[in-house]
């Protein structure tokens, strides 16, 4: 049934008048409620088709039909669904339906009611609409999505393949013309045997050349057209496969990140051999091998069962060896392929770790390694490539054999009888060439499905990996965050490593300022990691506001969660790429006066390039402070609710240390949640709650000022207690740097060693 559109209707708004970003929020909204399959989207992609939209709106120039519902297929791109299917025609069994359009915005559609009207819903609620306004556009918005980041590495490629399958439709109907045509060849050569030449038919041999040649120049014009057909399907897959890769890669949560770069990046680049393979037997097992067994039939029908029992002999003596092969073929390729990731693992490594190398004198170390690997990835090449030539040679060598034995044969049977034909004989030579042709590169199959196999493998490690939000179906998008805290029974370890954090209990209160100190390996860093939402616990619960981090899409995590580490990393680009990044709704005069508060202009005036100062890779060009600097920079860009700071001053000078404790006194207003790891006694003067890290977890937790005490009061003992230890030498005061009370300073500067026991004091504010 299709409701008619009618003339009449209630006369819409102008496009400009339409608040589009609250239209497409309600929209997100409402889409993940009815199917939870799709997935919210991160607000920098939805403010950049707000911004696209409206720049087009206020152009002025002719607005394309497909505008909005082009928008609107990116929005649901970003959501994980597919794409939209849009009609003109409101189908009433399709309900419910998204209805788009300029003058209208968007609306879902639920009923039609019985006197006509229609149970619609908008950003402002739901609405009885007596009629549907003139031009807009319908789609379905039920099971859409697609789970391409939630299956396995095997199920992404047979989406791929079931979404270009059009193109391989029309490839296998390129490559079954192809094989008709090829027939034309054979069944010329025997009607110019047995009827031109024994006739002396010239007419006839004209007619016949004439159309054999037009039959190979149609066979090569098909050639070409499934070569163009391939590569469209080649490219489209490559962009759709790379995307749901890439994007599946920067959804892995942080502790699952193999401790290898390199080799991780081997086995994401693995997905262009399975590619490959899948389009090649795609059309080896669709089309040619289908077309081996017609050409047999053809000899069959030509030359009798005695001259077609041969080719058929070979061909399943062909086949047999290749799958004889398969097996030493597939472990040679998958220690191969180890080896190679290896290798591309060392290299990341041996280069983005050249200076220490240089400095420690241990080239010699990498060196041998790299050639171990080297030789290990040629030695399992080489076999590999053996076994393929090997089989090669074989297939080659049984196929002259069969050309020989099927010529001999016939000709016996046209020799001693009149049941094959000197042209038949020819033509059945021919044919024979055409069956066994497929079989003769199954050795290079072979080496291409050992490849793909061990790269599927390699792959499907990744994709086993846990991502951001595991095993929640819908993560809770949230615009605010209050900043309160919690940990109960929270422990995480490092693989192969002992347990490095075990808390029992923490409680943060939003605006609470707490600074965390401790010795090496106490788990500071790991504690602003699991706060930050980047490291799930292995055991226990980590909270924000009541809720679990793990059900909070990441994208609001790091909205309202700014986390600074101790090494800042950059990336290739220039500055204002790197201050930017993620960001959204920065005009170049906050990002002009926020360098101007942190100090970074200074670095941004002394280049010629300013702004555009080229950063490469890992953030050379730039000195360690500055790097921190440039991090500090970004995060008070981003303003973020909670502020979570892991030694955001270690190196930098004296001067810019009291240059960013001032700024993030200003910065950071008494609402705000903030975390600091600092080794650095003045900076303790941002907290009013200090907690101590050991070993065995939270040793104290309290006020600044009882904690210090309690710690100098330890070390005080400590000191008594062994007369023959040297006395530290007192150390210099340093100017406007220091907490309140200098004493518990000493203390803090040096690491710090835990009570004999746990204690705790009260938490309050300064």
């Amino acid at each position: 049934m299709q409701a008619t559109k009618k003339e009449q209707g209630a006369p819409a708004a102008p496009p400009g008048n339409i608040d589009w970003r609250m239209q497409f929020e309600w929209l997100m909204l409402r889409s993940l409620q009815l199917d939870a399959q799709l997935q919210p989207m991160e607000y920098q992609i939805l403010a950049l088709l707000v911004g696209r939209l409206q720049q087009l709106l206020a152009s002025g120039s002719p607005i394309p039909k497909n505008l909005l519902p082009e928008v609107v297929n990116k929005l649901y791109e970003a959501m994980g669904a597919d794409e939209m299917a849009w009609s003109d025609e409101l189908k009433v069994e399709a309900l419910p339906l998204l209805a788009v359009g300029l003058q209208t915005g968007c609306m879902l559609l639920h009923a039609r009611n019985p006197d006509g009207s229609w149970l619609a819903e908008t950003a402002k609620g739901l609405q009885q609409i007596p009629e549907i306004p003139v031009g807009l556009r319908f789609s379905g918005v039920i099971g859409r999505a697609r789970r391409k980041n939630r299956g396995s590495a095997k199920d992404m490629f047979k989406q791929a393949l079931v979404a270009h399958k059009s193109f391989f439709f029309y490839a296998a109907l390129a490559t079954v013309l192809m094989n008709l045509l090829a027939l034309v060849t054979s069944l010329y050569s025997m009607q110019v045997y047995d009827r031109v030449i024994p006739s002396q038919g010239v007419d006839t041999l004209f007619t016949l050349t004439s159309g054999v040649l037009i039959s190979i120049v149609l066979e090569t014009i098909t050639k070409f057209m499934r070569s163009s057909i391939m590569d469209q399907a080649i490219e489209r897959m490559d962009t759709k496969l790379s995307h749901n890769i890439f994007d599946r890669l920067l959804r892995v949560r942080m502790d699952q990140f193999p401790a290898s770069v390199g080799t991780l990046s081997g086995q994401l680049r693995s997905y262009e051999m399975i590619r490959s393979f899948v389009s090649s037997v795609a059309i080896y097992l669709l089309v040619d091998t289908p077309f081996a067994l017609l050409f047999l039939a053809v000899i069959f029908m030509v030359g009798g069962p005695s001259v077609a029992a041969i080719p058929l002999t070979f061909f399943l003596i062909c086949l047999g060896l290749g799958f004889y092969f398969k097996k030493s073929t597939e472990d040679h390729a998958k220690a191969s392929q180890s080896a190679s990731n290896r290798k591309l693992g060392l290299l990341v490594e041996a280069v983005e770790g050249a200076e220490a190398i240089k400095a420690s004198g241990a080239g010699w170390h990498f060196q041998g390694k790299w050639n171990a690997l080297t030789r290990q990835n040629m030695t399992e090449d080489m076999q590999m490539r053996h076994i393929s030539e090997a089989g090669g040679y074989y297939s080659a060598a049984l196929q002259q054999i069969s050309y020989v034995m099927l010529v001999g044969t016939g000709a016996y049977i046209a020799s001693t009888s009149t049941n094959l034909t000197s042209g038949a004989l020819i033509a059945c030579s021919i044919l024979s060439g055409r069956v066994l042709q497929p079989v003769t590169s199954l050795p290079g199959l072979m080496v291409q499905w050992a490849n793909a196999k061990s790269s599927l493998a390699s792959l499907e490690s990744v994709f086993k990996l846990e991502q951001d939000n595991h095993d929640v179906q819908q993560a809770l998008t949230l615009e605010k965050f209050r900043g309160d805290m919690r940990l109960e029974r929270v422990a995480f370890a490092y693989p192969g490593r002992s347990q490095t954090l075990d808390v029992k209990l923490l409680h943060i209160k939003q605006g609470d300022k707490v600074g965390i100190i401790g010795g090496i390996g106490g788990g500071k860093s790991t504690l602003l990691k699991v706060l930050s939402g980047l490291y799930r616990p292995q055991k226990g619960r980590a909270l924000i506001d009541g809720l679990d981090m793990q059900h909070v899409a990441r994208g609001s995590l790091s909205r309202h969660i700014g986390y600074l580490p101790q090494q800042v990393r950059l990336f290739a680009g220039t500055l204002r790429e790197n201050l930017m990044s993620g960001l959204l709704g920065v005009s170049d005069e906050q990002l002009r006066q926020t360098c101007e508060v942190t100090g970074l202009i200074q670095l941004i005036n002394s280049h010629s390039k300013g702004f555009d100062l080229p950063i490469s890779e890992g953030g050379g060009g730039v000195s360690g402070g500055q790097r921190q600097l440039i991090g500090l920079t970004r995060l008070l860009l981003a303003r973020p609710q909670v502020w979570l700071l892991d030694e955001p001053t270690s190196s930098m000078d004296d001067a810019t240390e009291l240059r960013t404790l001032q700024i993030l006194r200003q910065v950071i207003q008494p609402d705000q949640t903030l975390i600091l790891v600092t080794h650095k006694p003045a900076m303790l003067a941002l907290t009013g709650r200090l907690i101590v890290m050991g070993q065995e977890g939270i040793v104290l937790d309290g006020l600044r000022d009882a904690v210090l005490a309690t710690l100098q009061e330890h070390h005080n003992k400590k000191q008594t207690s062994s007369p023959t230890q040297p006395q530290p030498q007192p150390q210099p005061q340093q100017q406007q740097q220091q907490p309140p009370k200098p004493q518990p300073e000493k203390v803090v500067a040096e690491p710090v060693e835990a009570p004999p026991a746990p204690m705790h004091i009260s938490v309050g504010k300064r």
